[in-house]
């Protein structure tokens, strides 16, 4: 089998199965696949199954994958009584194989097939219900079903609009602060994210709060593989005697630099009561390393030393880019094909946003020396941190979704590269963390967001106006920097038709009153600028300094 004849990665994986089946070994996937191909094969095993399983039951059948159920299907081909369970709005998980195809069609698989819909609720208020069923009836691959509840009418979904993600961690731990002093558990509220990136605002406004957290499925934002690595980076530019910062980051990304160069830099440091870089410049003047290993090493120690000098004269933020990108990290993780790649991009593009807070890399490191010390004890009471994946089964008296606006919910990469199947996993998606809540549900959006060192203006997620808005209330919450502070009742003042309020929705734009192109208005960021057209809560303005930029409406103030 030529490379030629194949894509790399058929021929790696043709590769990878020869080498199990030399070693008499399997993987987890093998498990499923070889047994499928036993029992078809073998018909007097498949019949020895089939009178073992007398009865089938299949929990969570919306996240089977095609394996799973071509297995399913022979197991039960016998007339063995299968029972599947499975809710269709919740699957979430087509990126890791699942098919929403199988429990859509199961009627058609298995003829015969009695469907039970359990649509009685016993968890969620009548609003979070009514908000979740009318933004899962926009999708069009489902089976319908409706939900109801005996649970009291309870309080409204609270949508507000923030600043920026520094606003909008800080009016979530607020509210957290203040349901916590009305004694309601730390450990019955959860704040669950689209993308991991996004805890980082909310980890640091808890710690300085002192509200105790947990991160659920994952590390803390400041303990992650490629945080690490680029705080790593920093130290030591910052730190030149750094050995932990320079072993780290030595031979990442790759420079030729091996296990056997890193013990020879070892010795050396130890004969010469030396740190590590020190030993490292010391073995190229001595001649002591030669080929890949030489080179890697005398062009890090270069650009380590050229950083050093560079940093006085840039702006915390734009160095921290620059040595990311310049040392080929940032690049080793947009070639890197791996499903985490993405969201470790992410996260080096919120650690670079961080660091515009401070006015030097060297406050920052302190900083993040002391957010990493911050450990507590696992047993307390907590608040929970987690994303919507991984809430999927849980549930809490008090929820707060963040970051509802476009291209960060529903993600931007998972519309462009899937399309209306994606929006749909990601319309379920945000089904599922409305019915993690209780009695309590905020969703929160803000306004600017920074990508890198750029500000980055947001519009409300779509989603927001798939929901009916009886169950609503609006609120414009800008710190007092930024403008005053207004909250709207959609279940009061809004008469418009479900389809007038499917196009023209979220409500702050309907109150705005910015609708006439070419008229003169005002942005606390932007400054002054003219309206060059208004679509539903969002407007274009040319700015006079700032150039063209689409703007929430409600944050723009008229002029004279």
């Amino acid at each position: 089998m030529s490379q030629g004849t194949l894509p790399s990665f058929q021929n790696i994986y043709s590769q990878y199965q020869e080498r199990l089946r030399i070693l008499n070994a399997v993987d987890f996937g093998d498990l499923i696949l070889h047994m499928i191909t036993i029992l078809k094969n073998h018909p007097d095993v498949l019949a020895y199954y089939h009178k073992k399983f007398k009865f089938i039951l299949v929990d969570e059948y919306q996240d089977t994958n095609v394996a799973q159920y071509l297995w399913l299907r022979l197991l039960a081909q016998n007339g063995q009584p299968i029972c599947c369970v499975g809710d269709d709005d919740q699957s979430i998980y087509g990126w890791r194989g699942a098919e929403i195809k199988n429990i859509l069609r199961f009627e058609k698989d298995f003829p015969g097939a009695k469907t039970i819909r359990l649509e009685q609720n016993y968890r969620s208020t009548p609003h979070i219900l009514g908000a979740a069923s009318s933004l899962i009836s926009q999708n069009s691959e489902r089976l319908g079903k409706t939900l109801w509840t005996e649970v009291p009418e309870g309080e409204k979904i609270r949508v507000t609009g923030v600043w920026s993600s520094d606003e909008e961690a800080r009016f979530v731990c607020d509210e957290i602060e203040n349901l916590h002093r009305k004694k309601h558990l730390l450990s019955q509220m959860a704040i669950l994210v689209r993308a991991g990136f996004q805890t980082r605002s909310f980890e640091e406004r808890l710690i300085s709060l002192g509200i105790p957290y947990r991160v659920i499925g994952g590390a803390r934002f400041y303990e992650r593989l490629e945080i690490r690595d680029a705080i790593a980076y920093l130290r030591i530019v910052m730190q030149p005697r750094d050995g932990l910062a320079f072993e780290r980051i030595l031979n990442t990304p790759r420079r030729g630099i091996g296990p056997t160069t890193l013990q020879v830099l070892h010795d050396i440091a130890r004969q010469n009561e030396c740190s590590l870089p020190e030993a490292a410049f010391a073995a190229l003047q001595e001649g002591q390393l030669k080929g890949a290993a030489c080179k890697g090493l005398k062009d890090l120690l270069f650009n380590l030393e050229r950083w050093r000098q560079q940093t006085p004269q840039e702006k915390p933020a734009d160095m921290a880019k620059l040595i990311l990108d310049e040392s080929g990290y940032t690049g080793m993780w947009r070639q890197d094909k791996s499903p985490e790649a993405p969201g470790r991009l992410e996260n080096l593009k919120e650690f670079v946003a961080a660091i515009q807070e401070f006015p030097t890399l060297a406050g920052f490191l302190e900083h993040i020396s002391l957010v990493m010390e911050n450990t507590r004890d696992t047993q307390e009471d907590q608040v929970l941190l987690m994303t919507l994946h991984g809430s999927k089964g849980l549930e809490f008296e008090t929820v707060f979704l963040a970051g509802w606006e476009e291209n960060v919910f529903p993600h931007g990469r998972v519309l462009s590269e899937e399309g209306t199947l994606g929006l749909e996993e990601e319309r379920r998606l945000a089904y599922v963390g409305i019915t993690r809540a209780r009695a309590r549900l905020f969703i929160t959006y803000a306004i600017n967001r920074q990508i890198y060192n750029q500000w980055v203006s947001s519009i409300p997620s779509r989603f927001l106006s798939e929901i009916d808005p009886q169950h609503l209330l609006w609120e414009s919450k800008e710190s007092t920097s930024h403008g005053s502070q207004n909250t709207y009742d959609l279940g009061q003042t809004s008469s418009f038709s479900k389809a007038e309020r499917k196009a023209s929705s979220p409500a702050p734009a309907l109150l705005s009153g910015f609708s006439r192109k070419g008229e003169r208005v005002f942005h606390d960021k932007f400054g002054y600028g003219s309206i060059l057209s208004t679509a539903g809560n969002s407007s274009e303005v040319s700015f006079d300094k700032a150039g063209v930029k689409k703007i929430m409406t409600s944050f723009l103030k008229s002029t004279p």
